[in-house]
């Protein structure tokens, strides 16, 4: 088993600036500044003021910015070989440090109903029972007792030292997360979601964060110690973060619980396989006004809401009768409309007429896997800002990009950049069926 400090030699990398010469839409090419910075803890942001007039215009065009056109100096490269945090094989494993973890030891993207879920279960003996979130809790590993060896999850890993046992219930369906942090140089315990208390009902594990679609229903999750192959047991202090995320949690924020339904279900689908490590994830709504919030970023580790910003759609995904609302979508070059489904972030980089812009990749083939040729990308203008949706009483449109107040680009690309996801919705049956991310799925 590799060693869990290696995550930390890659973030590293992150903080190295670089200027690349890279190929450009429409010109001979610019010299760009690619700029790496390292994640940073997301901060909770207040939604952005909202206009008083209830009237929206008539006319569908932005008179003071019409159009948003495609930065012909944007990156168009669908890979971005330069960049090791970029993630370019949404197959490859979630914990790449392990080889003996199996991509899907099972499939969470069906939420797990174990048995008889209406009878909580008594607290065991020596457990730390859960039922509120989010939940932080300190502890020693090496305090712990020695019950289970290895998981179903990654059988040939040998997680024979002490471990500490929850027990979790929960009274609604979520998305659970287990993180653990703050450990120690030496330590090395690892992170199991089990159905039961039992080894061979694991769900999901990780070096650092499991997680897991469920039902309301009584399930475990165990801190457990690795063993190295020379038989050194890595136990140790860790802290354990337990979140919880419902589909109706951001209802009072705007976020419909549909939507929401969708995007945790697409969420775990994307983490099962393999396309993500992040757990900050976005969601658009562009069945919304533009003028509103439709533009959500949630902390999975602790169910927390980031985000909740307007955003611009498409030009040529504007409604011809209701100024403000996207009604049209596609993966079509030269379209001017946005793209629905699943994306990934990249990295960030200047662009010389859109400012601080950061690149996005498509995952979802024929959906939105042009996503990176037609230079759509996330970067701010002052047509989607607070200022401009005040007067107008909605955003201008883009070229397709993703277009958010200038006063939020920073914090947001700095909380997105090197392989969140983000999930774009919109009512439409024949996206909805054609998402491999939701296949499986009832409403």
């Amino acid at each position: 088993m590799a060693s869990r400090f290696a995550l930390g030699s890659r973030l590293a990398l992150l903080s190295l600036p670089l200027t690349l010469t890279l190929p450009a839409c429409e010109s001979d090419g610019e010299t760009l500044q690619t700029l790496r910075v390292d994640h940073v803890a997301p901060t909770v942001h207040a939604v952005s003021p909202q206009p008083t007039d209830p009237t929206d215009p008539v006319n569908p065009t932005d008179p003071v910015h019409p159009t948003d056109p495609a930065d012909p100096t944007d990156p168009v490269n669908p890979t971005d070989p330069t960049d090791p945090t970029d993630p370019v094989n949404p197959t490859d494993p979630v914990n790449p440090t392990d080889p003996t973890d199996p991509v899907n030891p099972t499939d969470p993207t069906d939420p797990v109903n174990p048995t008889d879920p209406t009878e909580p279960l008594a607290c065991p003996p020596g457990a730390v029972c859960v039922d509120t979130f989010p939940f932080i809790d300190t502890r020693d590993t090496a305090a712990g007792t020695r019950t289970f060896d290895a998981y179903s999850c990654s059988p040939a890993t040998n997680e024979g030292g002490p471990e500490v046992l929850y027990q979790v219930t929960l009274t609604e369906p979520g998305l659970l997360v287990a993180s653990v942090s703050e450990l120690d140089t030496g330590v090395d315990v690892d992170v199991h979601i089990l159905s039961s208390k039992s080894p061979s009902a694991c769900l999901d594990r990780g070096h650092w964060d499991a997680a897991a679609l469920l039902a309301a229903g009584t399930y475990f999750v165990v801190v457990d110690s690795w063993v190295s192959a020379g038989g050194d047991e890595k136990s140790g202090a860790y802290t354990l973060t337990l979140g919880l995320t419902r589909a109706d949690d951001f209802e009072g924020q705007g976020l419909d619980s549909e939507v929401l339904a969708t995007g945790l279900y697409a969420f775990a689908t994307a983490w099962n396989q393999g396309d993500t490590d992040r757990l900050e994830y976005s969601v658009i709504d562009f069945s919304l006004h533009n003028k509103h919030p439709r533009f959500w970023t949630i902390d999975l580790r602790d169910g927390s809401l980031v985000f909740a910003e307007p955003v611009t759609h498409g030009a040529g995904s504007q409604d011809p009768v209701q100024s403000g609302y996207a009604s049209s979508f596609s993966n079509i070059n030269e379209s001017h409309q946005s793209s629905l489904g699943m994306m990934r972030t990249a990295t960030r980089y200047i662009s010389g007429s859109n400012g601080l812009s950061l690149l996005l990749d498509g995952l979802e083939p024929g959906i939105n896997d042009l996503v990176r040729p037609r230079a759509i990308v996330m970067h701010s203008d002052a047509y989607a800002s607070a200022a401009y949706i005040a007067e107008h009483g909605r955003m201008g449109n883009s070229w397709g990009c993703q277009v958010v107040d200038p006063a939020v680009i920073e914090d947001v690309i700095g909380t997105l950049e090197g392989g969140a996801l983000l999930w774009t919705y919109y009512p439409d049956d024949a996206f909805l069926g054609a998402s491999t991310y939701l296949e499986g799925f009832t409403p």
